[in-house]
């Protein structure tokens, strides 16, 4: 993989074993990268105050300062906080990858550092330069306009988890700015009319009128009178979702059918906490690895900065807190975020993951961590979709 024509990426190396820096210094000269070898945290944050990195490549494990303290403070740094860190860890310890996630990073690579692993997080941050004119994918650019918390942390992160790029609006004057500056680049809206129905459903109406082929999809948390209910069944073309008469898992299942005809969900209005390691093999022979905070019934949401792509199967190792052995399961990728420059939209950088024969351990893992209450089948069992 040869780096493009003059590139000179600045990626800081902060270690405090010179044989470690030294050996990763090297390799990063190879490629093109003007590596700059850190002995600790303090160097680290005396650099970035004199220029900012393409990459911080961070070990985890040092004497003075422990790295995951130093991400926190290199993304709280006015210069740091759009920089992607990725920290060395201890063969890929999940309770270190777990520190790792906790202080802001974007990704790890487990000590002794395989090199190709190495090229292959270099290579998708500078690929995510080269995505600053394509921005988010066609299909999957949703505005969301709030309603209140319930919208942002629930519905806005839910959609993130199912692979959709978010944009949100505070209120509705700021969802009309934001339409207007983004409305060539959105592939739909999601409004609450449960605050100001009629400020809303004006705006809807603005929407359905400038891009009346993009669906619109209307939801309330409060009941709404006759009028409301037959003027959001015009615009959307389906009845308003009333959050009063939904469960979470219904009412997610309700905006995706209508923003994505056809998308079959991982269910991430179930996802739990589950904290794993993940190294996936890909079809032409990589081995890379990245960590999971969430499951849900039969699927991994992974962070990882090389997301294998939608579609492909793949073999996993996923390591759990306090297990020595690495469980075995195939997966297939149900979508695929590779890093963005920074943005408006939000999204999960990483891949979704439906599993396919799991091992026995890692079966008994997601039996015990995921509640047989949202659906979990018995093993070897078939599960219709909920949606």
């Amino acid at each position: 993989m040869s780096p493009p024509p003059n590139a000179r990426d600045t990626v800081f190396v902060v270690d405090d074993s010179r044989t470690a820096r030294e050996v990763v210094r090297l390799h990063l000269t190879r490629l093109g990268c003007e590596a700059v070898a850190l002995e600790g945290g303090e160097a680290c944050m005396a650099e970035l105050a004199r220029r900012t990195p393409a990459l911080i490549l961070l070990d985890l494990r040092m004497e003075r300062m422990q790295g995951d303290e130093v991400c926190r403070l290199v993304k709280a740094h006015a210069a740091g906080r759009n920089v992607p860190v990725i920290m060395f860890t201890s063969g890929g310890e999940p309770h270190e990858v777990m520190h790792c996630w906790r202080a802001g990073a974007d990704d790890f690579l487990p000590k002794p550092v395989a090199l190709g692993a190495l090229e292959a997080k270099l290579a998708a941050v500078r690929q995510a330069r080269e995505r600053v004119r394509e921005g988010p994918p066609r299909g999957r650019r949703v505005l969301l306009v709030e309603g209140g918390r319930f919208l942002h942390t629930f519905l806005g992160g839910s959609l993130e988890q199912e692979g959709l790029h978010v944009l949100y609006a505070r209120d509705m004057g700021d969802a009309a700015n934001l339409a207007a500056e983004h409305g060539a680049q959105l592939d739909g809206f999601v409004v609450d009319v449960s605050r100001t129905p009629r400020e809303a459903l004006a705006l809807a109406t603005k929407l359905h009128d400038a891009h009346p082929r993009k669906p619109l999809v209307l939801l309330s948390r409060a009941e709404e009178s006759q009028e409301v209910l037959a003027r959001a069944q015009a615009l959307g073309g389906a009845p308003l979702l009333e959050k009063r008469h939904m469960g979470a898992d219904e009412l997610l299942g309700c905006v995706l059918g209508r923003l994505v005809p056809g998308h079959a969900p991982l269910r991430a209005a179930e996802r739990v906490p589950f904290f794993t390691v993940v190294e996936f093999t890909t079809p032409n022979g990589a081995t890379l690895s990245g960590f999971s905070h969430d499951a849900g019934p039969g699927a991994l949401f992974v962070r990882t900065l090389t997301p294998a792509r939608e579609g492909t199967r793949l073999t996993l190792k996923v390591l759990l807190a306090g297990q020595r052995a690495p469980c075995t399961a195939e997966a297939t990728v149900a979508w695929s975020n590779p890093p963005l420059p920074q943005g408006v939209f939000r999204s999960s950088v990483g891949m979704g993951l439906r599993l396919e024969h799991m091992d026995p351990v890692l079966t008994q893992q997601f039996v015990r961590f995921v509640p047989r209450g949202l659906g979990f089948p018995a093993p070897g069992s078939p599960r219709a979709s909920g949606f």
